[in-house]
């Protein structure tokens, strides 16, 4: 396989927002279950990686988490006084946001409590301060392969509208990532912020491999000192919801190139398939995510909780 200093990746935390998604796709709706930690988390673990979600969910809506702790993921659940939700409006590869309510941050000490116990850290916030900027300049230099996807760190929150724009944090999570993706999009931003091209802050910033995504038109993997490996869509049939096909990609090549040790192209293969698959529900299956049969109850806050581990993670 290709030449590359990183470790086997047996183990993953995924830290980010875990969120409650109102996604209308014409004149369907669905209440699910969203976030980079759910998405990667649940593909991570599939993969056969001992998985934990560092994540702040409202105490009295815990019950969200059900569909991560049932599969074997760990969750360290941080305090916050409201859930994240957000409000997808899907128009074929477009996408709408609103937020009308954002979690606390999650703050240093929580992924302190796990970073012990992993050989990686994905990184997926969902806005600018999802994830404290100390976070950042905590995991450059560890010892630890670092994933991110810059998702939450090319847009904004203004008033309650999701608007394109890079965080001042982007730098100082690019510093210490190894692993980046980027949709088309985003890539651009970030290039028409910095000036400059991706080979150039590639070296900048000492990334390693930045996956760029194009949903139906497949993608590209740069490789930092080496040819870039285009990759093609698997054939789709968006039937369902394709919400978090971007984040099963990313989890899925990470955990093909570094748990199973293939190749780029190997891997980005293994990647579209599944979020394909996904987005045509077959990988992570609609039903699983689905939220529908709590919506009273997370309407009126009165949703049991259900058993997360704490911030003292036990060695594992």
């Amino acid at each position: 396989m290709d030449d590359e200093p990183f470790k086997t990746l047996r183990s993953v935390a995924v830290v980010g927002s875990v969120s409650v998604d109102h996604n209308v796709i014409g004149d369907r709706t669905f209440l699910k279950l969203g976030g980079v930690a759910s998405y990667a988390g649940l593909t991570y673990r599939r993969h056969g990686v001992s998985t934990w979600v560092v994540c702040n969910v409202a105490p009295a809506e815990t019950a969200i988490l059900t569909p991560l702790t049932a599969e074997g993921i760990q969750v360290l659940n941080g305090a916050t006084p409201r859930t994240t939700r957000f409000v997808n409006r899907i128009c074929g590869n477009r996408r709408f946001q609103e937020t009308p309510a954002l979690a606390a941050p999650i703050r240093q000490q929580q992924v302190d409590a796990v970073l012990k116990n992993v050989d990686g850290v994905h990184l997926g916030p969902l806005h600018p301060e999802d994830i404290e900027a100390q976070v950042f300049a905590r995991l450059q230099g560890v010892d630890t392969l670092v994933v991110l996807d810059v998702q939450g760190l090319v847009r904004k929150n203004e008033q309650g509208r999701i608007v394109p724009a890079v965080s001042e944090h982007l730098a100082a999570a690019l510093k210490a990532a190894r692993i980046v993706k980027a949709d088309q999009e985003e890539l651009g931003a970030i290039l028409d912020a910095y000036g400059s091209k991706i080979e150039t802050l590639m070296d900048r910033f000492d990334i390693a491999e930045w996956v760029v995504t194009a949903g139906p038109t497949g993608g590209c993997i740069h490789v930092r000192g080496g040819r870039p490996h285009p990759y093609r869509p698997a054939p789709i049939d968006i039937s369902v919801d394709p919400t978090g096909a971007g984040d099963v990609f990313l989890a899925a090549y990470t955990a093909a190139r570094f748990r199973q040790r293939q190749t780029v192209a190997a891997a980005s293969r293994h990647a579209a398939s599944l979020s394909a698959g996904h987005a045509a529900g077959r990988y992570l299956p609609a039903s699983r995510l689905d939220l529908a049969h709590m919506a009273a109850v997370l309407e009126s806050g009165e949703v049991g909780e259900v058993p997360i581990v704490d911030n003292n993670v036990n060695e594992g």
